[in-house]
C-alpha cells in the first residue's frame, strides 16, 4: 500500500510538474531580455554607446567633420526618467587605443558649447568634446577615461567603440 501511495504521489507531482510545458527561449527572445537587464547586453542608443560612471551613465559619441573629428561624452542620470547629469569638473583626460595598430591616443574631453548643454548650472557640464584629429571612420576603438564624480576617481571604460556606428555626424 505504502508503495501505491509513493507511486501516485510522484506520478501526481510529475504531472502538476508538468501541466504547462515550457520550451526554452529563443535566440531572440533571450537577446530581448539580455539587453533588458541592466548590467548585461549592448549598451547603446541613438548613435552612442555607454560606460559607467559611478552613479551616471557615460555616453561616448563620434563627430566625424571635413574640420576636425572629436568625440564626445554626455553624462546622465541612470534613473528613469534619464536626464543631463551635470558635474563639476572643468576637463578630464582620456586614451584611445585604435584597435588595429594598437596604437593610442591622448584625449582631452572639455566642456562642450553652451548651446549643447542647455540646462546646465554654472561650472557643471553634461556634456565633454575632445578632439580627435587622428580618427577615421573605419576606426575600431577602445576609450579608457578617467573623470572624478562625487569625489570618486571614475574610470569608464567603452570597449570595441565602431566609430562609423557610433558617429552621430558625418559629412
Amino acid at each position: 500500500m505504502r508503495l501505491l501511495s509513493a507511486l501516485l504521489l510522484s506520478a501526481g507531482l510529475i504531472s502538476f510538474g508538468c501541466s504547462s510545458p515550457t520550451t526554452p527561449p529563443t535566440a531572440t527572445e533571450a537577446t530581448a531580455k539580455s539587453k533588458d537587464d541592466h548590467e548585461h547586453g549592448d549598451h547603446d542608443r541613438e548613435h552612442m554607446m555607454v560606460a559607467h560612471a559611478g552613479p551616471l551613465h557615460a555616453w561616448l559619441t563620434a563627430h566625424l567633420s571635413k574640420d576636425g573629428n572629436e568625440l564626445d561624452v554626455i553624462f546622465e542620470t541612470e534613473d528613469e526618467p534619464v536626464k543631463p547629469a551635470p558635474i563639476p569638473v572643468a576637463k578630464f583626460t582620456a586614451r584611445a587605443k585604435r584597435v588595429a595598430d594598437e596604437k593610442e591616443f591622448e584625449l582631452t574631453f572639455e566642456p562642450a558649447p553652451a548651446d549643447e548643454r542647455k540646462g546646465d548650472p554654472p561650472g557643471a557640464y553634461s556634456r565633454y568634446v575632445a578632439k580627435a584629429p587622428w580618427m577615421t571612420a573605419e576606426d575600431v576603438l577602445t576609450v579608457y577615461g578617467q573623470v572624478e564624480i562625487d569625489g570618486k576617481l571614475r574610470r569608464p571604460t567603452w570597449r570595441t567603440f565602431i566609430v562609423k556606428k557610433y558617429a552621430h555626424h558625418a559629412d
